[in-house]
């Protein structure tokens, strides 16, 4: 046999060894999971969504995750399912969770200033209760964005908690537990803020470990190559900015802590 014969043969044998694993390497990816959010500014504030796609996404072993959005700052549920927006995301379907996120005191009444106040949980339990019987309908879980207290009231964060627990119990749906979570990392790591100065909404630190736990709590996997850098757009998709930009070490702790808060299932995860 002529060399250049054995040459091309030996080519073609290369060729096809290697878009044959690439070939194996995409179907053994899993189907891409589609997340609708429906909350407000503590969903939207450093692209929640956003991180957690770019987390998926180094994640190849994995399912992708495209992820969207019906969110509005400082809205309740009730004001969601009457402005009509969010219900007619989950009608149009294709997804896989629906991600319900209260307004951060279980209710937008209560004295400016001054401490927080939790509000009775009813008004969560009915439009919580409406949007998932939608969700049902549209072939999708409904999954809890179990949200934190806010800072310097750690008391209210069980109250938070009783409210997400018993509507996840009463229609089987699955709970992401950020509250028990930011808990943790106030006890075991003070020195990561997880806090704005308005000792409310997330910095950095504290959204990346929120998609840290939706992430495992979405997929059932824990996220061993998120990065410790993302960048992407705000939620408004007004310009490319640096979303998170942590110290490899404070990145560890809180994928650490986000991997054992999940692995306890405390507050039973999705998976």
């Amino acid at each position: 046999m002529r060399r250049r014969d054995v040459s091309a043969r030996l080519v073609l044998a290369l060729l096809f060894f290697v878009s044959s694993a690439l070939f194996a390497q995409a179907e053994a990816r899993p189907k891409t999971l589609r997340v609708l959010f429906i909350g407000n500014s503590y969903t939207y504030l450093n692209n929640l969504p956003g991180l957690l796609e770019k987390i998926a996404a180094g994640e190849v072993s994995g399912p992708a995750i495209e992820a969207e959005g019906s969110l509005s700052g400082g809205k309740s549920l009730e004001w969601h399912w009457e402005q009509g927006q969010a219900l007619a995301a989950i009608r149009k379907g294709g997804w896989d969770f629906v991600v319900l996120q209260e307004f951060s005191t279980l209710s937008q009444q209560g004295p400016r200033g001054g401490a927080p106040r939790i509000g009775d949980p009813d008004a969560y339990f009915k439009y919580a209760t409406l949007f998932h019987d939608e969700i049902q309908k549209a072939g999708a879980r409904t999954v809890v964005y179990a949200t934190w207290a806010r800072d310097g009231y750690p008391e209210q964060q069980r109250r938070l908690d009783d409210a997400f627990v018993q509507f996840a119990r009463k229609v089987n749906a699955g709970i992401v537990p950020a509250g028990l979570a930011w808990t943790v990392t106030r006890l075991e790591a003070p020195s990561i803020r997880l806090y704005t100065p308005d000792r409310s909404h997330p910095t950095a630190a504290g959204s990346y470990l929120n998609a840290l736990l939706f992430y495992q709590c979405l997929t059932g996997r824990p996220a061993n190559h998120a990065p410790s850098v993302i960048t992407g757009t705000d939620w408004n998709k007004h310009e490319e900015l640096t979303l998170v930009n942590l110290t490899l070490s404070d990145a560890l702790t809180l994928n650490q802590i986000a991997q054992r808060v999940v692995a306890q299932e405390p507050l039973r995860p999705v998976q």
